[in-house]
Formats: structure tokens, sequence, C-alpha cells
């Protein structure tokens, strides 16, 4: 049974109903598994490239989930930021609440990343492996879920 904040979503049409596959669902997941060895690889030498992998393989990871259970978020201003909604409020048995938090931290990150003036003095190989480490426990944890 969906909660109140995804039936909402999906009347909304923030979220859209599809055919469910679990295929793709897989698929994502191991694209996250490797955004995750991209950004340790260069939590060095690329610290905004890296954090991005880390916000992807999140995003990804969610986004399986989601694959799997016939959603999709529909694209948008805010897809990312609905994605992670989906995650806190879909996934809280499943994810952590601390890493739900530092995942919205990511995302912001990210965005500093990409968009930031001086992201590469502000984000540095200490931060990418923290951020890496919390992506791997939400795409491990994810991919327990949709194991079982």
């Amino acid at each position: 049974m969906a909660s109140d904040w995804l039936a909402e979503a999906i009347a909304t049409r923030r979220i859209e109903r599809v055919k469910a596959n679990m295929g793709a669902a897989d698929e994502r997941v191991n694209d996250a598994r490797r955004h995750v060895a991209s950004a340790r690889k260069l939590a060095e030498s690329d610290t905004t490239l890296a954090m991005s992998a880390c916000h992807d393989a999140i995003r990804k990871a969610v986004v399986g989930h989601m694959s799997a259970n016939g959603l999709r978020v529909r694209t948008g201003e805010d897809a990312r930021r609905l994605t992670l909604g989906y995650a806190r409020r879909e996934l809280a048995g499943v994810i952590s609440e601390s890493d739900l938090v530092d995942a919205n931290e990511i995302r912001q990150d990210r965005a500093l990343a990409e968009y930031g003036d001086f992201a590469s003095r502000k984000l540095n190989a200490t931060h990418v492996r923290a951020a890496a480490d919390v992506a791997e426990r939400i795409v491990n944890a994810v991919a327990r879920a949709l194991a079982s």
C-alpha cells in the first residue's frame, strides 16, 4: 500500500506509474556501484566529479527501487529532490535516517560541485570519501531491499 506521500505525488503527477522493471532496477544498482568505485578513484584528483558520482550513485539506486516498483519521477526542476523525498518516505525502513540526512547534504554538495564558485576549494578528498561511504551504504541497502 502506498504511503500518503506517495499517493499524493502520484495524484499530482510528480511521480507516475510505469511498468515495473526489475532488469532496469538491477542495472541502476550496478551503475550506482560503479559510480561509488569511480568516486573513490577520483577523490584526490577530481573532487567535483567524484562528488557528482556519489550523488548519482544514490540517485540511481533509489531510481532502481522505484523502477522495480513501477514508479518514475517526472522530469523537471524538482526531480532530484523528489527522488530523495521518495527515499526518505518510502525507504525509511531500509536506509538509516543519518544516511538519508547525509544524502541530502551530498545532493547540495553536488549542486556546489556543478554550479558553485570555487567548488574545488570547498570539497576535498576526505569529504568525497565520506560521501562515497554514505553512497555505498545506501546502494547496498537498496540492493538488499530489492533482493528480498
